[in-house]
C-alpha cells in the first residue's frame, strides 16, 4: 500500500470562512512544531454566530500530478492525525463527477490535547450542498478527488484549534 501525503505548506491551502455570507468568523493556517517537535499545521481561529455566520474552513486543491496518481490507483481511505480541542470538525471533499464538483462531508470528534487518528472510507461521507445533506446519493469516488479540507461549524461558537500531524490518502 502506498501513501499520498497531503500535509503541505500553508501556502497550498485556502481559508474560506463565513464572511462569504456576511459572517464574522476568522481562522488561519500556520506551521508549528508539535509536542515531539514534529511538523504540524495549526488550523485555529474564532467561530462567530453573528450576522448569520457560524463556520470556518480551510481547503487544499490537489495538484494535477496528485489527481493523476489517484485516478490510476485504487485509493482505499483518507487518514487524518491531529491533536484536538474537544470540538467536532468535518473532513470535506470536492469530487469531480461528470464534469461537476460534488461536495461531501464526514464528521469527527476530537478530545482536548489528545493526538488521535481517523481513517475515512467512502462509506463515511455524505453528499452536502450549501448546508443541506443528501445521504441517499452515491458515495464519493476517491479516484476523482479534486480537493479536501476541514470545517468547524454546527453552532460551535468560540475559539478553536486543531493541530494537524498527518493527512494522507492510502492507495
Amino acid at each position: 500500500m502506498q501513501t499520498l501525503a497531503l500535509l503541505t505548506h500553508p501556502g497550498h491551502w485556502q481559508i474560506v470562512n463565513d464572511g462569504v455570507m456576511g459572517g464574522l468568523s476568522q481562522s488561519e493556517l500556520s506551521e508549528t512544531l508539535g509536542p515531539d517537535q514534529q511538523y504540524m499545521l495549526r488550523f485555529d481561529g474564532h467561530v462567530s454566530l453573528a450576522n448569520n455566520g457560524g463556520f470556518a474552513s480551510v481547503s487544499r486543491t490537489l495538484s494535477q500530478e496528485e489527481q493523476q496518481l489517484l485516478s490510476e490507483t485504487d485509493p482505499g481511505h483518507i487518514s487524518l492525525t491531529a491533536i484536538g480541542d474537544g470540538k467536532r470538525y468535518q473532513l470535506r471533499l470536492k469530487v469531480l463527477k461528470q464534469g461537476e464538483i460534488i461536495h461531501y462531508k464526514a464528521g469527527f470528534d476530537t478530545q482536548v490535547d489528545t493526538l488521535a487518528h481517523w481513517s475515512f472510507s467512502p462509506d463515511d461521507f455524505i453528499e452536502t450542498f450549501h448546508g443541506e445533506d443528501y445521504p441517499e446519493r452515491p458515495l464519493p469516488d476517491f479516484t476523482q478527488l479534486a480537493a479536501l479540507g476541514l470545517l468547524i461549524g454546527d453552532g460551535q461558537e468560540g475559539e478553536f484549534e486543531l493541530l494537524l500531524a498527518g493527512l494522507s490518502i492510502e492507495h
